[in-house]
């Protein structure tokens, strides 16, 4: 748990972050956790996966061991009632809930649409998609029963933004995650609940491997992306922790791209 800072800023708040045991995701569970937060860590299972670059340990142990405070949930976000269950849990150990992070999020193998297995995109809008959905409205009835307002996330993705010519099925879920954001943001601003998506770039994740481990795919990327390199997972969680501080108080609706210039050409 290193980097970022030590203000502790985040104090009392308690966060539910889907997709929590890798990339993004696990970044942004350790940094609300460094900043004070209690963290319920949502995921199908809470080992990081083997193919990403993150540490062995479960992030909510990794969490345990740098003395915060931390409770794994199983979770699969295509699945309504399992997203109830990691919510309860949430208000049920730590007493209310103050952040939803949607981030959970697959990319299957990528077709051309004449070649699309429709499986796969059925899988895809289920995870992507419909799992942001019951995120945000698990949370958003939690926030308002809760009556203390409360900062909802979604990661979306520059593929949300702009048109990326790979990954149709994985970008149509992206756009209507920024959708989602912006008229949520619009429904439960009368409750004191921001809404908010992050919208990363090329950043090292798992998700991403391919990319990294072929030259000519991530030279590709680096010439597409104006800043001189490309993402880390603490750039994301950076922007995550800044939509759920105080900071950020008077900010909703925005998809904040966090991609080094990529949507800004």
């Amino acid at each position: 748990m290193s980097g970022g800072s030590t203000d502790r800023r985040l104090d009392g708040r308690v966060a539910l972050v889907t997709g929590a045991a890798s990339g993004n995701g696990r970044a942004i569970a350790l940094r609300y956790a460094r900043e004070g937060a209690a963290v319920v860590c949502a995921d199908l299972r809470a080992e990081p996966l083997a193919d990403g670059f993150d540490d062995d340990a479960p992030t909510h142990e990794a969490i345990a061991a740098a003395g915060g405070q931390a409770v794994f949930a199983a979770c699969d976000v295509a699945d309504g009632a399992q997203l109830e269950a990691a919510v309860a849990l949430a208000v049920d150990r730590f007493g209310a809930l103050d952040v939803a992070v949607a981030n959970a999020g697959i990319s299957l193998k990528i077709n051309d649409l004449p070649d699309e297995a429709f499986a796969d995109y059925e899988r895809t809008v289920a995870v992507n998609q419909h799992g942001v959905w019951w995120t945000c409205r698990e949370a958003a009835r939690a926030m308002i029963a809760g009556g203390r307002g409360g900062r909802i996330i979604t990661m979306a993705s520059i593929g949300g933004l702009v048109g990326i010519e790979s990954g149709v099925d994985y970008n149509m879920t992206k756009h209507a995650v920024v959708g989602l954001t912006r008229t949520l943001a619009r429904q439960l601003a009368k409750h004191s609940i921001t809404v908010n998506a992050i919208c990363p770039g090329y950043v090292r994740t798992s998700m991403n491997r391919p990319i990294w481990d072929t030259p000519e795919r991530l030279a590709r990327c680096e010439a597409l992306t104006p800043l001189p390199r490309l993402g880390e997972v603490e750039d994301v969680a950076g922007a995550a922790f800044f939509l759920a501080s105080d900071d950020a108080a008077w900010v909703t609706g925005i998809a904040l791209p966090v991609d080094g210039g990529y949507t800004a050409v």
